[in-house]
């Protein structure tokens, strides 16, 4: 038996899931920002009850009016956009309130660098369209997975309207929704965490850039988060 063949038989027999990266596409037109958690298996519930814990703790903040079904959509909670819980009839929320919605944003992220076996890391597309970005990185992910001889699932949540799935083999192999072995509602919560890294970590990439004045959050909270993953031609001049 040759090299490449005993290779292909360790593949085969190996658990197809030995870790799981859900992911997330955050950024503008001169750059795209893909915010994932890396968990298993077995830490997959564990992590996701975590983070259920605080949502629950949201519901019950007295300066907010988060409700128990609301997504947490880090863009929006950055603005300071959320519901009043005053009852004067306007439009918005105050002042005030803006700040609790904004600062939900650094509480997540100190969850998150928190979440029981579950790791963080981000890559950034520099001119790349976000579709361009998320194959560089399932390539790069698919690449370390088979030099450790194990194989992986990842979950990127490309749009609100579109989500890609693929086995990270030595190849890439697209699969489906109905092709996880997982609990669903599970993955589909922690695409929320992964959402939270990839708008801060956007965030950072602003702020270095001279695009807005930013708190920093990102790398107070998770100082050992993995890349930034660099691509484009930003990334090939370096």
């Amino acid at each position: 038996m040759d090299a490449d063949e005993n290779r292909s038989i360790k593949f085969a027999n190996a658990n197809l899931h030995n870790a799981l990266y859900l992911g997330v596409l955050s950024g503008d037109r001169d750059v795209s920002v893909v915010g994932w958690l890396r968990t298993t298996p077995d830490a997959l519930s564990k992590a996701a009850a975590a983070w259920g814990e605080f949502r629950q703790g949201l519901h019950a903040d007295p300066a907010l009016n988060i409700r128990p079904h609301d997504r947490l959509r880090a863009r929006k909670l950055a603005a300071g956009q959320g519901r009043s819980r005053g009852t004067s009839g306007r439009p918005g929320p105050s002042k005030a309130e803006k700040w609790s919605y904004r600062y939900v944003l650094r509480r997540g992220i100190d969850v998150i660098a928190a979440l029981p076996g579950t790791t963080v890391g981000t890559a950034c597309g520099h001119g790349l369209h976000a579709t361009a970005t998320t194959d560089a990185l399932l390539k790069t992910l698919a690449r370390r997975q088979a030099v450790e001889e194990t194989t992986a699932l990842a979950v990127i949540r490309m749009s609100s309207a579109v989500t890609a799935y693929h086995r990270l083999t030595p190849g890439l192999e697209p699969t489906s929704l109905d092709a996880l072995p997982y609990g669903t509602a599970e993955v589909d919560s922690l695409l929320e965490p992964a959402e939270f890294v990839a708008y801060c970590a956007y965030r950072h990439w602003a702020r270095l850039h001279n695009r807005r004045l930013l708190p920093n959050w990102f790398p107070e909270l998770l100082p050992g988060a993995d890349g930034p993953l660099e691509f484009g031609s930003e990334a090939a001049s370096r």
